[in-house]
């Protein structure tokens, strides 16, 4: 670390600063380095935490919110300049851009339309072109690594070393709408592997203000210890996977308590956030608020919430271009059509993610266009990481969010389920009961989710003790097993 801090190294063109470098290196450090710096971190005032980059860009998100022209601008000039870096720096998209531009090419007079020229890019042509694609030296950058889905391998790629103020400025933008701030604590249920070992529940991170929770196990007990400690601790945000918090609230109506300074606000990551784990929460919690947004290991586009609007999501400008494409590449400019998530990402440049194919879908609400600020709007997110899709039998996608109920009444009596599918129209039901559930609770939810498909799903029940989890303790919602780019 020391001659990350010695020396002020330029990246692209701008000041790599220490202090932001750091920040991120703090997070993303092996545990017993964490345990090591964080009294020292703690004692950091937040403006320094968070710095001027930070600042700077959560003022540039606020303006740009409220000022359509301004995002415009801010989203024609830093998509001319990732151009440029990609042409200057990258033999791998030089090539592509002179192949369609022709000799003489000028960045300066790009346009979010000229995109459509290039082509869209999965993940097998970044890793053929190899080290060719990054834009600056490697050693600038740091390595990182999608986990791999759908019996995809993992895929391997490179990330600015600063990027984590930047980054941070729009999940705040987007947590502030819950009421959280900078200054605010967490209680946090991430899969974290937790210093003690097994027997360790919670550990306080003071440097993040965060009380991290284990995921596994957690009954009435370990809530019981959780809420104690999120009372001690006067917690009143819970952040963290979505099936995990569903679940803690379920132990919560089962103990018949909640934290005593009630619960402000959600802030789900990583799983998307169904309509029924909402309406869960809610029945718990009150009519909490939810931080809800939507982002990328790679970074090339980010997406939030419209407030009011649930499962309504605008994309942000300044984060990069989204675009929504059909099976054939082909813009999709009817609102209610569904496509591919395409993004153009502006915040890590040293290796550019241009017309990047992320795999995900949406339905189309609204255009980009310079009147409302180059915002994406769409419905129905569909992640690829855990495919909500459940495969019909004459291979139609029945999309889960729409299948299952929002009445929290149809729930009753199951702590968890998770739908299992390895044949087309066939999908096991898993399931673990509530301590007063019976086998008559599940057979209740079987049947509405059999009226609802009307014959295009048949389902079986499986009572197990403990769902599958992926990596860090996500229960995925749908255990899929079939390659859903196929129907």
């Amino acid at each position: 670390m020391r001659h990350l801090a010695g020396s002020r190294r330029k990246q692209g063109g701008k000041t790599m600063k220490p202090l932001d470098i750091l920040r991120g290196l703090y997070v993303r450090s092996p545990p017993f380095v964490r345990q090591a710096a964080k009294p020292l971190v703690a004692l950091v005032p937040t403006s320094l935490k968070f710095g001027k980059t930070y600042a700077r860009e959560r003022a540039r998100i606020a303006r740009a919110a409220g000022d359509p022209h301004f995002a415009h601008e801010q989203h024609l000039a830093a998509l001319r300049a990732l151009i440029a870096k990609a042409h200057d720096g990258s033999p791998f998209y030089r090539a592509l851009i002179d192949k369609a531009f022709g000799p003489g090419f000028d960045a300066s007079a790009f346009t979010p339309a000229d995109l459509r020229r290039l082509p869209v890019l999965g993940k097998d042509q970044l890793r053929e072109a190899g080290e060719a694609a990054l834009a600056v030296p490697r050693w600038q950058l740091d390595k990182a690594e999608t986990s791999g889905s759908n019996l995809a391998p993992p895929f391997t790629f490179f990330l600015d070393k600063d990027r984590s103020p930047r980054e941070m400025a729009f999940v705040y933008d987007v947590w502030s709408r819950a009421g959280f701030s900078e200054k605010d604590a967490r209680a946090s249920l991430r899969g974290f592997h937790l210093e003690g070992g097994e027997t360790s529940l919670h550990d306080w991170d003071p440097a993040l203000r965060e009380l991290k929770l284990a995921v596994f196990p957690m009954g009435t007990a370990e809530v019981s210890a959780y809420l104690d400690e999120i009372d001690r601790r006067k917690i009143r945000f819970l952040y963290g996977y979505p099936s995990a918090i569903e679940l803690l609230c379920r132990r919560m109506r089962q103990l018949g308590g909640t934290p005593r300074a009630g619960i402000a606000g959600i802030l789900p990551i990583s799983e998307p956030l169904y309509d029924h784990q909402r309406a869960l929460i809610r029945s718990v919690l009150g009519n909490v608020a939810f931080g809800v947004f939507y982002g990328l290991s790679e970074k090339v586009a980010f997406a939030a919430e419209v407030p009011g609007e649930d499962g309504l999501y605008e994309f942000n400008p300044l984060y990069g271009v989204a675009e929504l494409v059909d099976k054939k590449g082909e813009p999709v400019t009817e609102p209610g059509r569904e496509g591919r998530i395409v993004g153009t990402g502006f915040l890590s440049t040293g290796m550019p993610f241009i017309r990047y194919d992320t795999g995900d879908f949406g339905r189309l609400v609204e255009l980009p266009t310079p009147g409302n600020g180059q915002r994406l709007r769409i419905r129905a997110l569909a992640p690829r990481r855990k495919p909500d899709f459940l495969i019909s039998f004459d291979g139609q996608r029945v999309v889960t969010v729409d299948l299952t109920p929002e009445d929290p009444a149809l729930f009753e009596g199951i702590a968890e389920i998770q739908f299992y599918q390895d044949a087309p129209g066939e999908v096991l039901i898993r399931y673990i009961l509530d301590r007063e559930g019976s086998l008559s609770d599940i057979e209740r939810l079987c049947l509405y989710l059999t009226e609802k498909c009307r014959g295009k799903l048949a389902f079986r029940l499986e009572e197990v003790s403990r769902l599958v989890a992926g990596r860090g303790g996500k229960r995925a919602f749908v255990d899929q097993r079939l390659d859903v780019t196929r129907y």
